[in-house]
Order: structure tokens, then sequence, then C-alpha cells
């Protein structure tokens, strides 16, 4: 999937090659078309020359669900699947099948999806599959040509809309489900060039968009070919969203009733609920939220409000039985990936793209001055919404008994009584996450870190201490409603007084198992040994990893740059080494968080 937040193309040097295959037959069945029995999205993630990363989504547009699942396949350039995650893989020859597992057996009816993924060797070229089978029945076949769009300026624009001819037929029976606005006839007010026309927007495939002239105002427009009840419309933006517009209905193309209306749109992905009923629906929007137009991967309308997709699996349940689906997709992205960049500090990943003409993936914040007084929460939600990056957190705890964080401090009094400053502290630090989870933003949280370095003050009495103290955070954090967090356990893999395993908190408080400063290549199997199936990674070091040395850690972030020189490494040339590996995965290369 193309990022939303990506640099243009007319603006970036290259982009990582992306390759779709959304399959459909269309047959004219009276006044709504009906779609194949199943469309499949083949989507390269991360490609290294040599391998790549795949994810596919299975979508069955069935009446009935489908129980038990093979998909079939065969690879056209001679590639072979080396490990899969979500599906159990077979392969003879160029021949490939995917069975399902026992947690996804079941595709829901009516535009269920179901996705699974896996890692592919390759020589030479890595061109998608062609064809799929979902149980022996074809996925595929052509869509039907493009309903031309129009590039003048009728409607909001400029002059009325034309006036379709003839009766709008109303279905009876129940609602359908599924996209009813799905490869439908679509107009707009206007279209940037000839690459970005408006049926891009309905034709089910999120690697095509439109795209409007940068003016306002602007529309685009589908037609259901019937009145239908409208109960929620999905836009899924590229970069360039609307700030402000409106949703409205029609049954004659003239007369329009505004069923949503906001100034504050967010861009990403928004799933709209709304209640009206017609044959035509558009999006008029009155106010660009950047210099470009108005941008959509996808315009998705629904009669029915299709079920919410089922959470993801990757052989890692979260800590948090309840984390929500945005926590629950960036676990399963670390535990599927390798080499995912990170820097601290938001003006540090800013230098390391002037740097390298890449942005580090993760960015990584800190909460030390907020149980001090200052709070900068909007800060990292206004980073976010311009990045669409993954987010991290460390805390950097002033002693809640006076001095700051490598203080003597004797915190262990404080774990029983919840009138302390302790307490407090914890629950002011668990309001910054649930601000974070209202924004729709998942967090990599590392509290109480370095944990067996005898430094930091929550080290100084000792593992069992630590341990409570962790647990007091974790239930904390979790009684005040916070399920968008991963959480980081993190020390040092080697060279301490004590071993990083007797400092840790347990299987059911911990989500990622981290080392400091990567001092050498048995730091990774160190981690990797501690807790059970837990997904590694090198939460802060002085250099970037390189993927033609270094062990396959998912991810690292490196520590900030006014250290870099103190560091006895040329770590802005490592930057410029690692970015320059197409492995290390930037923040262009990362799926569209806003859609988890």
């Amino acid at each position: 999937m193309i990022h939303n937040g990506r640099i243009r193309a007319a603006l970036a040097g290259s982009a990582t090659a992306v390759t779709l295959l959304s399959a459909g037959l269309l047959s004219a069945t009276g006044a709504h078309a009906a779609t194949s029995a199943c469309d499949v999205n083949y989507q390269v993630s991360n490609d290294w020359g040599s391998g790549a990363t795949i994810n596919v989504t299975v979508t069955n547009n069935q009446s009935t669900a489908v129980n038990g699942w093979t998909v079939g396949w065969a690879f056209p350039g001679g590639q072979t699947v080396t490990d899969g995650w979500s599906a159990t893989y077979q392969q003879t020859g160029a021949n490939v099948s995917a069975t399902n597992v026992s947690y996804d057996a079941s595709i829901p009816a009516g535009g269920g999806t179901v996705t699974f993924g896996f890692n592919l060797a390759y020589s030479g070229a890595n061109p998608a599959p062609t064809a799929f089978t979902l149980n022996g029945t074809a996925c595929g076949g052509a869509a039907p040509s493009p309903t031309p769009t129009p590039t003048g300026t009728g409607g909001p624009a400029g002059g009325p809309t034309p006036t379709p001819t003839g009766p709008t037929p109303t279905p009876t029976g129940p609602a359908p489900a599924g996209n009813l606005a799905l490869r439908r006839p679509v107009t707009a007010s206007s279209t940037e060039d000839s690459g970005k026309t408006a049926d891009l927007a309905v034709d089910g495939n999120a690697g095509t968009r439109w795209s409007s002239v940068y003016s306002d105002p602007q529309w685009i427009q589908v037609d259901l070919g019937a009145s239908y009840p409208i109960s929620q419309v999905t836009l899924r933006w590229e970069a360039a969203y609307g700030k402000a517009y409106q949703i409205q209905t029609s049954d004659d193309g003239a007369s329009w009733t505004t069923v949503y209306n906001t100034t504050t749109g967010a861009g990403g992905v928004e799933n709209l609920a709304v209640s009206g009923h017609g044959r035509y629906v558009r999006m008029s929007g009155t106010v660009r939220g950047t210099a470009w137009g108005y941008s959509l991967y996808e315009f998705e309308v629904y009669a029915v409000a299709p079920p919410p997709p089922p959470p993801p699996t990757c052989s890692q349940a979260p800590a948090d039985p309840d984390a929500n689906s945005k926590a629950r997709n960036l676990l399963c992205y670390l535990k599927t990936h390798t080499y995912i960049s990170g820097q601290t500090d938001a003006p540090d990943s800013d230098k390391v793209k002037s740097l390298t003409g890449r942005y580090p993936a993760i960015t990584a914040f800190d909460f030390m001055e907020y149980t001090n007084g200052r709070i900068d929460t909007q800060s990292v939600i206004d980073w976010y919404n311009a990045h669409h990056g993954i987010v991290a957190f460390q805390w950097h705890w002033y002693c809640p008994r006076g001095g700051n964080y490598s203080a003597p401090c004797d915190f262990v009094p404080d774990l029983t009584n919840p009138s302390s400053k302790l307490y407090a502290d914890i629950d002011l630090i668990a309001q910054q996450l649930k601000k974070l989870q209202a924004a729709g933003i998942p967090v990599m949280f590392r509290p109480l870190h370095e944990s067996n370095n005898n430094y930091m003050w929550w080290t100084k009495k000792g593992p069992d201490a630590y341990k409570q103290l962790w647990r007091l955070i974790y239930d904390r954090t979790q009684a005040a409603g916070v399920n968008n967090v991963l959480w980081v356990f993190n020390g040092m893999a080697s060279g301490q007084g004590t071993s990083l395993s007797s400092w840790y908190p347990g299987d059911g408080y911990v989500d990622l198992v981290t080392s400091d400063y990567f001092q050498s290549a048995s730091d990774f199997n160190t981690v990797k040994a501690i807790g059970t199936n837990k997904t590694a990674g090198v939460a802060e070091t002085f250099s970037p990893l390189n993927p033609n040395s270094d062990p396959a850690w998912p991810y690292f972030v490196v520590w900030a740059s006014r250290d870099w020189a103190g560091s006895g490494k040329d770590v802005a040339g490592l930057w410029k080494t690692a970015m320059a590996n197409p492995r290390t995965i930037s923040i262009d290369q990362l799926p569209d968080i806003t859609a988890w």
C-alpha cells in the first residue's frame, strides 16, 4: 500500500515498488451490478532485491460466509515462499496454496475479508501473480471499461450538475451488503491529470486514486444505479485530503441532502456513520487540508455498514487482551518485518531525512517533563497527523519523592499507597496515553527502561521491586481504559552485573523485549530467549543497524543526535549507509497506519 503521507512522486527520488491485484468480474443485472464471488489484493509491502514481504487480502463478495478456505495461485517469476503467517503454505513448482489456520477459518459474507502474508525469495524480477482461486473458484476476470470522468467545472465548482434521464428505481427487499459504489459510474468536478481519473476512486484498488485540481471547491459523486438507504461512507484519502467537506445524497442528481458535514477532517481513512438514502452520493469539498487538491484512493458507500475487520493474527497475542486494532496491527507489523528504522526526537528524524533522503519509520518521544509540569501531547498528535509514522515513548521519570530519574529514590513504600505522588504520576501518563488513543495513535511505550544497569531510580531496589512497579503501571493504565499500547521491556542484553531475564515482569505484561546499545551479535539471541514468543528490538542505540552485517532485529531506534559525536562513530555516515540499503524500512514503506 502506498503510504498516505508520502511525498508525491513529482518530488520524490524513488519509491518502493508496490504491486496490487484486485480482481473482480462485473455483469450488468438490473439496476445494480454484481461482483465476482471474491476479490484478491496482493500487496508487496517490502522488497529488498532478492526477497520480499507480501500481504494478501481476500474479500468474500458472496451472500454466505466462507468457512474454511484455500487460496491458490501460480508465481510467474520462479518465486519461492520462505515463511508465512496466518495461513499454512504448500508449494509445488510455481503453484502455491495458502490454507486457513484455526483462528481465521471464516470469511464473513457481503464484503468480509481475511488477510494473510508471507516472505518470498526470488532471482531477477518479482512479478505478481495474475490469477487467484478461492476454494477452487476463480477470483477474477476483467472489470468493465471505466466510465469517462468529466474534466469540466460542473456542480459546486461552477455550473449545474447534469441531471440524469429516466426514473430512479428503488429496490425491494433487504438492503444489500457490501460496497455499493464499487465500479459504479462516477463523475467529478475536475481531474488533476489522465492518471488520476474519478473511476480510480471506485475500482477497489488501494493503489490507484482520483485527484482533483489544486483549488476549492471540488466534488466527486457516484451513481449507485438505484436508491438505497445509506448508513456509512468510507473515504480513503491520499495525502491530499479534505479538511472541510460534506457528504450529500440525491435521488435525481439535482436536489441534494447533506447527511454529514465537517470542518475538521483529518485525512487517512474516515469511516463516516450517516443516515440517509439516495441513488447518488457525493463528497463535496470546500477546504483542502493541503496545498494539493482532493485525492481519494477509494470512495465507498454502504447501505449496511461492513463488519469490523477481524483483528490481525501473527502468532503473538498482545499482552493487553483488550488491545485495539491499531495496537494489534502494529504488533503484527513489528513481528513480521526486520530493520524498521527509528530515531529519537522529531527534529532528529528530520535530520536523518535531510542526510539520507528517507525519514525513519519510528520516532521516539519522551514523557520526561510530563510529571514535572510540562504537557506536550498535542505536538506528538500533530507530528503523527503530518507524518503517519510509528510513535514510541520512553519515560525518564523524575523521582516522585524528589530528584531526577537517576536520584536515590525509595519508591517501595509507595507501591501500595494510592494517595502517593507515584500513583499520581502513573495516572497522569495514563491520561496522556488515552489522548493519543483518542487521536487514533498506537504507541510503543517503554517505561522503566534500562532495567538491569542500576542507574535509574527504579532499578536501585532490585528486580523484585522493579517488577512490582512495572505491574502497577500496567494495571493502573489498564484500569484507565488505555488499549493502544505495546509494552516495551528494556535493559542491556550483555555487559551488566545481572541478567536481563531476571528483571522480566512476565509474559502477561510485555509485548516487546528490547536491549539498548547493541553491543554484540549475541544480544539478539539473548533477547529472543526472554519470555515466550515475544518480539525483539533495539530500543536505544548510538548507531543504526546495517542489514548487510547486523542480525535481523525487527526494529531499532537511534539515540538523540546531540550524542552522535560522543559515540565514537560516524553516525551520520552510518545513517547514510543504512538508508541506502533497501532492506532498511523507512516511513514511506509503512502501511497506512491510519487504516488500522
